[in-house]
């Protein structure tokens, strides 16, 4: 009787796309606010920090099981989407880096 194959996890990738998508809510929702310092500290960490985490962790689980179960099959498509939202987490990230420049530049000159 063959065992039953198992597959790569699609939660690394649903992770990345929820912690972009919140981001991108934070920059739209504090676009006319300003000194929303920590709604632009949780952006950050959510892009790229998350996303990049997100990346790690389909890596490491997709090396672990190829290496623990003969029958499990790679997605490297997981792989390649997880490095392209990683690249672009990056430029979503930019905004609240630069809320965040402005808020410590302003609390330094006072």
């Amino acid at each position: 009787m063959a065992k039953n194959s198992s597959k790569a996890s699609f939660i690394p990738l649903l992770v990345a796309a929820i912690a972009i998508v919140l981001s991108i809510a934070i920059t739209v929702i504090t676009r006319n606010q300003a000194h929303a310092f920590l709604l632009h500290l949780i952006g950050y960490i959510l892009t790229p920090l998350v996303v990049a985490l997100a990346m790690g962790w389909d890596a490491i689980d997709q090396r672990k099981k190829t290496g623990a179960d003969a029958w499990f099959e790679k997605n490297t498509k997981f792989s390649l989407i997880l490095r392209i939202l990683t690249g672009l987490s990056f430029i979503i990230a930019l905004p609240h880096i630069s809320s965040m420049a402005k808020d410590i530049a302003e609390k330094l000159a006072s």
